[in-house]
């Protein structure tokens, strides 16, 4: 468990959150925030844990740092739990953890079991890392698009319109069309 929450300090250290461990709640737990998010990363042994102490430890948690929430403001409304065991379980049990990723109230939820690698860590963060590789796209020549996207338009009001035409021309050559 020491393991996951370790690798779950790095990630969000490298996505620039200040993160903190929080003591006292019987689990490993870890505070992060940044300027828009907040959360805590719980660390349960295994899922049927999870499933059965999620609510009340969550809720220790979430009421040792009230006074911190306050503070948060508008921040507070993009709180995270993200909820990690690095025990795989079987299908009926994902199927619970999923409905408790769907809980949204008070916090938004990520439950993921299974998690013992960096990799699965990664996963399981995507919500609350920058967008990893951001597309990469070619230059367009604008006039080209242009002239694809109104094919169904007199090429005298599209060529008007490339070319600078005052906006009555344009008005007239439109009219003309219906």
């Amino acid at each position: 468990m020491k393991q996951v929450l370790e690798l779950s300090r790095n990630k969000l250290l490298e996505a620039e959150y200040s993160v903190r461990e929080l003591e006292n709640f019987g689990l490993p737990v870890l505070m992060f925030e940044n300027d828009s998010v907040l959360g805590f990363v719980l660390v349960f042994q295994n899922a049927s844990t999870l499933i059965s102490s999620w609510q009340e430890v969550s809720g220790r948690v979430i009421e040792s740092v009230q006074l911190s929430l306050r503070r948060a403001s508008d921040k507070a409304w993009n709180a995270y739990l993200v909820m990690l065991t690095p025990e795989k379980e079987n299908y009926g049990l994902q199927v619970t953890l999923a409905t408790i990723e769907e809980n949204l109230i008070g916090t938004r939820k990520i439950v993921r079991s299974g998690v013992s690698k960096a990799e699965d860590i990664d996963l399981a963060m995507l919500p609350l890392v920058k967008i990893q590789n951001p597309p990469n796209l070619d230059p367009i020549n604008i006039e080209d698009e242009i002239r694809l996207r109104t094919s169904e338009l007199p090429e005298e009001l599209v060529e008007s319109f490339l070319g600078g035409a005052p906006e009555a021309l344009l008005v007239q050559l439109s009219e003309a069309r219906e």
